[in-house]
């Protein structure tokens, strides 16, 4: 094999006419540039997707319980806050009011939270940019900035006999999320309450790990068997978590058509390189090289240039990927996005994905040259000029 290896790297880069090292070295240029940006490409959408579940499991509850007997649901919270694998569990509550902004009428969730319950006030509080009363609505920052809110909001709560009622802002928050920013309105759990008797009660649990929210919600109906519906962060958000799978996928396709474009260069050299070496591919063989030796010569030369593109062109992707994590300058529209410049995540799966690919599409581009190399005659090949 060590003969093989050393005439596929001549070959490669040691032909007689100079355009035809040229050709392999364009060959190699082209695969780098293709790994490089499919590497880049998903490192952004790991970055997007990964700050989006990141916010998703803190503002979130991972796990809601809801009962047919709401007074139940002390007990419930009492019970499990004891468990090693939770971290807080809160009473919420949600219901919908109708805002009235000039002459718009809008739509709103308010969310009832205890703010007497610590866990809870801290997890809110941590993403509140502005307090100024000590009572009233905490107004998302979306809803602040589309409806030029001030000290007031005016609003119909969700009653049959509809009438506009007026509460004070107490401050405004931020999330990082649009539908929370620009839809939700937070209050304290008593205020949520007397708005109107239409809301839903539940409790939200935290849970230490959030990916073993399935586990947890097993425990808790074999705890609480009756009258009780469970549901986890990963069942509320699964057709966002099956979007984000599905762009990635076909993002990852269609950017590997450009290794694929990038692989004709690969057909291409060696297919020059098997006219080329006619002559020496009759001398080879009469010496006593057989079909799978050559085929072997051949078949490794894309190989070869395969590898170096990997590396190459991983090298260059993380080092564009490291220049946009550290010095970052591309903004993205913060109402839509969870940041105000475009994030990079780099995961080693995508880097060993994209490098198997792009040898496997190497190694295939390669395979028609060297089978019509391995199958020249040796009479035909000597009188080749």
């Amino acid at each position: 094999m060590k003969t093989e290896i050393f005439l596929a790297l001549r070959y490669l880069f040691r032909g007689k006419a100079k355009h035809v090292s040229f050709i392999g070295v364009m060959s190699c240029m082209g695969v780098t540039l293709g790994v490089a940006t499919v590497l880049v490409a998903l490192s952004i959408v790991n970055g997007i997707d990964g700050g989006l579940m990141e916010r998703i499991m803190k503002f979130r509850d991972h796990i809601t319980i809801e009962s047919l007997t709401p007074e139940k649901l002390p007990l419930v919270k009492e019970t499990i806050e004891r468990w090693e694998e939770v971290d807080f569990a809160a009473i919420t509550l949600n219901t919908q009011v109708f805002a009235k902004f000039n002459n718009t009428i809008v739509p709103l969730i308010v969310k009832g939270i205890d703010f007497e319950d610590r866990s809870g006030r801290q997890l809110f509080y941590q993403y509140i940019k502005e307090e100024r009363a000590e009572e009233g609505f905490f107004v998302g920052e979306g809803i602040e900035r589309r409806f030029f809110v001030t000290d007031t909001i005016e609003f119909y709560p969700l009653k049959k006999k509809l009438q506009l009622e007026e509460e004070k802002v107490r401050g405004t928050f931020s999330v990082g999320l649009y539908d929370v920013d620009n839809y939700y309105l937070v209050t304290d759990l008593d205020k949520a309450k007397s708005l109107s008797s239409n809301y839903v009660l539940f409790l939200g649990v935290k849970l230490k790990e959030p990916f073993e929210a399935d586990k947890a919600k097993e425990k808790i109906r074999q705890e609480f068997p009756e009258d009780i519906f469970v549901s986890t962060w990963i069942e509320t958000n699964q057709a966002l978590f099956a979007t984000l799978k599905l762009e990635k996928i076909a993002m990852f396709i269609i950017l590997s058509l450009i290794v694929i474009i990038a692989s004709f260069n690969i057909f291409a050299t060696l297919t020059v390189k098997v006219v080329e070496k006619t002559k020496e591919i009759g001398i080879l063989k009469s010496l006593g090289f057989n079909n799978r030796e050559v085929l072997s010569i051949f078949t490794l030369q894309g190989i070869i240039i395969g590898i170096i593109g990997i590396f190459a062109g991983s090298g260059l992707g993380l080092a564009i990927c490291f220049i946009l994590k550290t010095y970052p300058f591309i903004r993205l529209p913060q109402e839509i996005f969870f940041t105000e410049f475009l994030p990079v995540s780099v995961q080693l799966s995508d880097i060993v994905l994209i490098a198997l690919v792009s040898l496997g599409i190497s190694f295939v581009s390669s395979l028609a040259p060297a089978v019509r190399a391995a199958r020249l005659e040796v009479c035909e090949a000597l009188r080749y000029e």
